[in-house]
């Protein structure tokens, strides 16, 4: 890495110190939320290190900002930094250990301008040792003195090339001792006899990407490679350096070495080469101006902000947006909360550099571009710039018990993204072993009364490099045990101090008494709010304990833990042994606070790590030629009604999607993974994307896309504890890729067994009893059981009971249905019908017919009212219109959700209004889809009949997927259109459907109305 830190600073670093200033502590701010920590630490003189904490109330989350607050002064100067070339790319941390090994203590370093994703190249400006790297391109930025000020604004650098061009060809011209004759420019004289005219060339750029217009300079610094990059025709200039450095608002002067008509292959550059190159596209004029340069000519090109107070700048670095403008945040600024990097200069020539973390919740959610402007504005500046942000964002210090830098902040991308320049404060590395003061801190300021915290204490020098000096602990209150602070249970604020030598420094801790919340957690640090635990097994419990949302430092011996429940015991530290089959309940306490677990023993169970139904994913992230979003087509479903869809497209490389967001992470005992994957045959390789712990994330194949439609990957033998990272998509073409049911496993268990169901009626106490079990996962917790009557249900035993009133004269058939719902998705069913206690018909016509009960039972539950003259008609063909009525009415869906479903039918004008939400819902949720006229047009046919086949696969749309698949033994089996296998089998297997008597099913047959109550009964 060359010219990143300029030897001739070592001088002015070695200085003697005056003695360090504190600065003052950051505010509460309006801008972030309600501020919950506030921590200073002094880096270096008159360089304050400052990490604020926030509570967002509108997100409910927090916010984390890490600055550092820089009054300009002799021991401490800022510079700017980039790679051997403006296209090579480094991260902070990196290039702060390249500045250590020249010899200089880094006191702080933050990512610099934006830069072009495609070749590095910074945006703006990028000054070094007092020479224009790269010119600033309109954009603002920040510029450094020699002393530490600083200047912020647009530079709006005006280049300029002149040269004196002579009038006549001629002889060149010498003095009396025979030495050549040159003009005030450096040109050569000759004796032609035209007139010398001035010419000038006003340049687009320096070390930009050149376009098809304009002339760009080019120097050494522009790409690792040395050239001028250029790979399409054109004209280029290649001068060398005679005098001058390319400083602002100074003159450099160039000599003419060649003019080349360039092709395809890019001119090299030398370090004293500048060259001077067009497009061939750029026009005839242009290119013409530089082919009549001559060879030898001595050009003098200027370098002219706009404002003279850039022309003594040691060191800039661009910025795209202004923040904040004469004390007032800047207008128009990008929406959406994300990490910020940011600088900003106060009324005395301080300066602010900011960074906020983001899109990491439980630690920062970020912040808008105006409310790091108003933030600015709060800690007292009246300019501000917003440098890189997201995944750039990186701020790295030295501490005061360091000597390496080391970056303080949480990227987004979790790995720390290399940039395209940076900002360092840097200051002398060399010891001067005069004491100046103790750095002490606590490793958690904020604990629960009773806790211990470890304090450390290091001696500073008058360079503020640690030193060797022994020193003494005290403590306004609690006990030090050795380097350990056991606070008092009373509580309050605690002041340790270290002194030695001469030298003293302290620090706070706060005991709380009474936290605001307590928690149970798991070995994981997981929240857990019930707990599942084999015979024989002992769980190690952890309480944890919050303070105005601020997590405490909680010593497991200041709770107390109680167990109630005959299922084990639970010891003073949180362990909990599992002795016997049942359920309990476990609750620990801090000061008034405390929270409470249910415990269920039974056998272990599989983990469903992502099922797709909810809101958001494992997988939420970010991609490269990936996008995942959740899918609600049923037709690309295997469990549920939803799944996962990653798109890919590998025509440029390979795809990768990286859930940054929530991953998940493979917990003990878990050794394995089962998931579903449907794609389209492609041959591919799907990977899984996985890091252990804190390490580099790595790839584990998954499975070869070989075959179209569902299968089941398994993959055993993991390391407990992993963390998954996203997904990997390698081969050839583009492709969606399905994911549904992903669940942790242990010893190569894979369950697609649904659980059993048992329940049978007692109709002298009219009382269901029965029970629940699962082949894989034992005992089902009751959130994973429904019984439609409501009742009670055992997770201890796996049973339930349902008590009936008891019939009345006249009362209908009904039924209760159990459902459960493994971890793997599968979904067991069973129902218990209780018979009509006798009574008259609800309609004229079904007192003789089979399934008089069943349309008794759609009048009862408000399903179907029949026909105006009290008919139900139940051998007549179901129209289309009525199905979607009694299905709508069945479900029991809510019209308000659907009431703004634009209906795409071409005959809307045959529903009647009062039909209008039952054919929104429907539509809504995919039920039904109308089918195409001859017109092209939708049609929704409210009148045309329903076959068998049609009827069974909307009504099993309106299902979970996860029931068992019966092998459909009709002797028209074959008969059954693919669009309705599916549904056919699973309702079927419900016993929600049958065939007839003579072994059909008849799929193509229309389906009646009475047919069409008994299948509405079964449903429910």
């Amino acid at each position: 890495m060359k010219r990143i830190f300029p030897r001739a600073l070592s001088l002015l670093l070695a200085l003697s110190l005056l003695a360090a200033l504190t600065v003052s502590p950051a505010l509460a701010s309006e801008a972030m939320g309600d501020d919950l920590t506030a921590t200073d630490t002094l880096l270096n003189r008159e360089t304050q290190l400052s990490t604020n904490v926030f509570w967002s109330t509108i997100s409910s989350d927090y916010r984390t900002e890490n600055l550092i607050t820089y009054t300009p002064n002799a021991s401490v100067t800022p510079i700017v930094t980039y790679g051997g070339a403006l296209t090579d790319r480094s991260s902070v941390s990196n290039t702060a250990k390249a500045l250590e090994e020249q010899g200089y203590r880094v006191v702080a370093g933050i990512n610099g301008d934006f830069y072009n994703v495609n070749n590095g190249l910074p945006i703006g400006v990028v000054v070094t040792q007092g020479r224009l790297r790269s010119s600033d391109g309109g954009y603002h930025a920040i510029g450094f003195r020699s002393d530490g000020t600083a200047i912020l604004g647009k530079p709006a650098i005006t280049m300029s090339v002149r040269y004196t061009a002579q009038g006549g060809a001629g002889e060149p011209l010498y003095n009396e001792a025979g030495e050549p004759l040159y003009d005030e420019l450096g040109n050569p004289l000759t004796s032609g006899t035209g007139q010398a005219a001035e010419k000038t060339l006003w340049p687009a750029a320096l070390n930009k990407a050149r376009t098809e217009s304009g002339i760009y300079l080019y120097t050494y610094d522009f790409n690792a490679s040395h050239t001028t990059g250029a790979t399409q025709p054109g004209v280029d200039v290649v001068c060398t350096i005679q005098e001058g450095n390319l400083a602002l608002g100074g003159t450099t002067f160039l000599k003419v070495e060649r003019i080349a008509e360039t092709e395809k292959e890019p001119t090299p550059l030398g370090p004293t080469h500048v060259v001077l190159s067009a497009n061939a596209k750029a026009g005839e004029e242009t290119l013409n101006a530089l082919r009549s340069i001559p060879v030898g000519t001595v050009l003098t090109l200027a370098l002219t902000p706009a404002d003279p107070g850039w022309n003594d700048v040691q060191y800039a670095a661009g910025a795209l947006y202004s923040l904040v403008e004469n004390g007032s945040a800047a207008s128009g600024l990008p929406t959406g909360a994300a990490p910020r990097t940011a600088v900003g200069q106060r009324y005395d020539g301080s300066l602010v550099f900011y960074t906020i973390d983001g899109r990491k919740p439980g630690h920062s959610i970020g912040a808008t571009m105006d409310q790091v402007a108003r933030r600015l504005i709060e800690l007292g500046c009246v300019t501000a710039l917003g440098l890189d942000g997201g995944g750039s964002t990186t701020l790295a210090v030295t501490k005061p018990t360091d000597t390496a830098a080391e970056r303080i902040n949480q990227p987004s991308d979790r790995v720390e993204r290399s940039v395209s320049n940076q900002i360092f404060l840097v200051a002398s590395n060399q010891p001067t072993g005069q004491l100046s003061h103790f750095h002490v801190s606590a490793e958690n300021a904020y604990v629960l009364a009773g806790s211990g915290t470890e304090i450390s204490a290091a001696a500073v020098d008058t360079n503020f490099i640690p030193m060797n000096q022994r020193y003494d602990l005290t403590a306004s209150a609690g006990t030090l045990r050795g380097d350990v602070l056991i606070t008092p249970p009373e509580g309050g604020d605690i002041t340790v101090t270290a002194e030695g030598g001469g030298g003293r420094g302290s620090t706070v801790v706060h005991a709380i008494t009474a936290p605001d919340a307590v928690a149970v957690r798991d070995d994981q640090n997981a929240i857990i709010t019930s707990l599942n635990a084999a015979p024989g097994t002992a769980v190690q419990l952890h309480g944890s304990a919050a303070y105005k949302h601020l997590p405490l430092k909680a010593d497991q011996e200041v709770f107390s833990w109680a167990l109630e429940g005959d299922i084990g015991t639970i010891d003073e530290n949180g362990l909990f042994t599992a002795s016997a089959l049942g359920t309990g309940r476990i609750t620990v306490t801090a000061g008034t606070q405390s929270a409470s677990i249910d415990v269920t023993v039974s056998t272990q169970h599989l983990e469903t790590l992502e099922d797709f139904e909810g809101e958001t994913t494992i997988f939420r992230g970010s991609g490269e030629r990936a996008s995942f979003s959740l899918n609600r087509d049923g037709n690309y479903v295997r469990y549920g009604k939803a799944s996962g869809k990653l798109e890919y497209d590998l025509t440029e490389g390979s795809a990768q999607w990286h859930a940054t967001v929530q991953p998940a992470v493979l917990k003990e005992p878990y050794t394995g993974l089962n998931l579903w994957v449907d794609s389209n045959g492609s041959g591919n390789t799907l990977s899984l994307l996985y890091s252990i712990g804190e390490e580099e994330v790595q790839t584990l194949p998954l499975t070869t896309l070989d075959v179209s439609g569902w299968k089941q990957v398994s993959v055993n033998n993991l390391t407990p504890g992993i963390t998954l990272r996203g997904l990997a998509v390698d081969g050839t073409g583009t492709g969606v890729i399905y994911l549904d049911q992903i669940v942790a496993t242990f010893d190569g268990v894979v369950d697609s067994e649904a659980p059993v169901i048992t329940a049978e009626l007692d109709q002298e106490s009219w009382t269901i009893t029965g029970s629940v079990t699962d082949g894989a996962d034992g005992i089902l917790p009751a959130e994973r059981i429904s019984i439609s009557a409501g009742g009670v249900y055992e997770p201890a035993t796996g049973r339930f009971t349902v008590t009936l009133p008891v019939p009345q004269e006249g009362q209908g058939i009904s039924r209760v249905t159990v459902r459960a719902r493994d971890y793997s998705g599968n979904i067991g069913r069973t129902s218990v019908d209780i018979p009509a206690a006798g009574g008259t018909r609800r309609f004229t016509d079904t007192a003789e017919y089979w399934g008089a009960d069943y349309c008794d039972f759609l009048y009862d539950r408000g399903i179907s009212g029949g026909y105006d003259d009290g008919t139900f008609r139940p051998d007549s063909l179901l129209t289309r219109l009525d199905f979607a009525v009694m299905l709508y009415n069945a479900l029991k869906l809510d019209p308000a959700k659907y009431a703004e479903v634009a209906l795409p039918f071409a005959d809307l004008e045959k529903l009647p209004e009062r039909t209008l939400p039952a054919v929104r819902a429907l539509y809504a949720e995919g039920v039904v889809t109308g089918t195409q006229g001859k017109d092209g047009k939708l049609y929704f046919n409210p009148a045309g009949n329903l076959t068998r086949a049609q009827a069974a696969a909307m009504i099993g749309r309106t299902q979970d997927k996860g029931y068992a698949l019966a092998d459909l033994s009709f002797t028209d089996a074959a008969d059954i259109p693919g669009y309705a296998s599916f549904y056919i089998r699973t309702m079927v297997g419900q016993g929600i459907i049958s065939g007839y008597a003579d072994g059909t099913f008849r799929p193509q047959a229309n389906i009646t109305r009475g047919q069409m109550a008994k299948i509405l009964y079964t449903l429910l």
